[in-house]
């Protein structure tokens, strides 16, 4: 076991969890406002700095050692990033192959997620009501099949990932609000992603697509990983407390 003492000092070496939380809103902000302006230095310095700051964030407001929960979200983090990094990559350079690999990197995300939280919901008391399984299989069999048309060679891996994001919508309505509510709003921003690039059904500029898809897709992590720290018992300023040996 480690002794009580490090891990307290381990803990308060880390910024404050409300300092790292803040700091992920501020560049979430400045990222938004950065497709406002128009300004890809800024939206490219920005996104990259997005999951590490929450990943830092959760790190700081968990307990030692860290629980195999908060492990496996932060491996959806790092798989979130590499998403990220990719679609930005093929969004700037119009390239499908990487649109693709960025969607491998959410779709390991997403199962890393569900198995995060799986867990959890069987752990509860009471279980989670049917009626959300039964929104989210609609709305994703819905939505595929209203654009199956449009996607032509991406119907497979769209299918696919609906199919993984709406399973962890499911599963994350079982742990508590918070990540309820952001798998909610995930799969609010993934549909835009969608509904714009294989759709003409959003009559919108891209700078109002790219405002919207990282509006929801920030506050979304955000909620989840607020949910996790929740759900470990944490407190949200995270504050460390001696731990009996």
């Amino acid at each position: 076991m480690i002794p009580a003492d490090r891990r307290v000092v381990d803990t308060e070496a880390m910024p404050r969890p409300i300092t790292l939380l803040t700091a992920y809103a501020a560049v979430s902000l400045v990222h938004v406002v950065g497709h406002l302006a128009s300004a890809t230095w800024l939206t490219t310095t920005t996104k990259p700095l997005l999951m590490p700051l929450l990943a830092a964030y959760l790190v700081s407001a968990s307990q030692r050692p860290l629980t195999r929960l908060v492990r496996v979200v932060l491996a959806a983090l790092a798989f979130s990033w590499l998403g990220d990094v990719l679609l930005e990559v093929s969004r700037l350079a119009d390239a499908d192959g990487l649109f693709l690999a960025g969607l491998g990197g959410f779709l390991v995300a997403q199962v890393l997620y569900v198995v995060a939280f799986t867990p959890l919901v069987r752990a509860s008391t009471p279980p989670r009501p049917p009626l959300w399984a039964l929104l989210y299989v609609l709305y994703g069999a819905l939505l595929v099949g209203f654009m199956g048309p449009e996607l032509g060679e991406f119907l497979l891996p769209i299918a696919v990932y609906a199919v993984a994001i709406c399973t962890m919508g499911i599963v994350a309505s079982g742990v508590n609000r918070l990540t309820a509510t952001g798998a909610a709003v995930f799969v609010v921003s993934d549909t835009l992603i969608a509904l714009d690039r294989f759709t003409d059904i959003l009559d919108w500029s891209e700078t109002m697509s790219r405002v919207a898809v990282m509006s929801t897709y920030t506050l979304a992590q955000g909620l989840i990983i607020a949910g996790v720290v929740v759900a470990q018992g944490r407190s949200w300023r995270g504050a460390a407390q001696p731990v009996a040996s």
